[in-house]
């Protein structure tokens, strides 16, 4: 997509990276101390410096001018983070395991919906390549994504229950996941044979995402532990396409820059970013003073919900392609390396 080394930095060695932090934290002493601890939740920072790309778009006059036609958009992007940061602070106080579970159900929502985007940006239409139908190459990810996360849910809500509903459902689940794959793979294997061409990154990407949440089921006791790897898959993998959207659009295209306030793009971007960094440590700092009470404490983490609610919620009117806005503002940044790279090639 951006060329071998970036994509490989970014969208496939966080999954090794994943895996290194969860050993070191479970199986050796440093994975004991409290700093270590701290770090590794967030992935050395990575967690919380991706929330601010999401709110990197506000800055482009485009993007504001765009939303203030758009009834439904003004809604998402005025009114919906304070409406939400509202509903997870008091939803946190009086219902805490509702707004905890609606939080888990949204992230597991949001890490599936991108491994999905960016195996679409991975495939070259047009070119001869095997690209399986979108709703089977969707479904072939989402189900035992589903699969693996009711695993964790039964260890985590149920406390792993031995009764025939669960062994139902889960078999049910595992069986669609089974259908859903081998579809996949005979349609992908079937147009092969026809002679259309593999992509490998893409194949690759698409193994990556259909056992991305494979730990989230088996390893680790708690929701932070167990969906560590997964996480710090999705944090890298949405701070490189950030970056070169970024990249790509206003350090590269004067066109674009004249949106933004008139400071350097890469440093506007950097500086959102650590505005997230920042959130986290003082709702961190803010957990620890003296004098919090439980209710106090409660409405703390029910921001902390909240900040990241708004993130899934944002994302998810950003990034959305099927409407015009996205496909002029961020799909061409996001292919023009591919494209100056098959050009060169020709």
């Amino acid at each position: 997509m951006f060329g071998r080394k970036y994509d490989l930095l970014f969208f496939f060695l966080p999954a090794v990276l994943g895996l290194l932090l969860f050993s070191i934290w479970r199986f050796t002493a440093l994975g004991t101390s409290v700093l270590w601890t701290i770090l590794l939740l967030e992935a050395f920072g990575a967690g919380a410096f991706h929330w601010g790309p999401t709110w990197f778009a506000y800055f482009d006059k485009k993007n504001r001018d765009y939303w203030k036609t758009q009834p439904v958009k003004m809604t998402v992007f005025y009114f919906g983070p304070p409406i939400l940061m509202t509903v997870s602070i008091l939803g946190n106080v009086y219902y805490p395991w509702l707004i905890q579970l609606f939080t888990m159900i949204w992230a597991l929502q949001h890490l599936i919906q991108q491994n999905v985007g960016i195996l679409l940006l991975y495939h070259n239409q047009g070119r001869g390549e095997a690209i399986v139908d979108r709703p089977t190459e969707m479904r072939s990810q989402q189900v035992p994504a589903i699969f693996f996360a009711s695993i964790f849910y039964w260890r985590y809500f149920f406390g792993a229950p031995q009764n025939e509903l669960c062994y139902f459902v889960g078999a049910v689940l595992l069986a669609a996941s089974a259908y859903y794959v081998g579809k996949y793979l005979y349609l992908f294997s079937k147009q092969v044979k026809e002679g259309a061409s593999i992509n490998v990154p893409a194949l690759s990407f698409w193994a990556l995402s259909v056992l991305a949440f494979l730990p989230f089921a088996f390893f680790g006791k708690r929701f932070d532990d167990s969906f560590l790897i997964p996480v710090t898959m999705h944090w890298f993998q949405y701070i490189g396409l950030n970056y070169m959207l970024v990249r790509n659009k206003y350090l590269t295209g004067e066109d674009n820059r004249i949106n933004l306030p008139k400071f350097s793009p890469l440093a506007l971007f950097l500086i959102t970013c650590g505005m997230g960094v920042l959130t986290l440590a003082t709702i961190k700092v803010a957990l620890h003073m003296p004098g919090v009470t439980p209710v106090m404490t409660q409405m703390i983490a029910g921001v902390y919900l909240g900040v990241a609610n708004i993130h899934y919620l944002l994302d998810a009117f950003l990034w959305r392609f099927r409407e015009e806005h996205a496909r002029k503002t961020i799909l061409p940044f996001l292919l023009a390396d591919r494209k100056k790279n098959q050009a060169s090639v020709a």
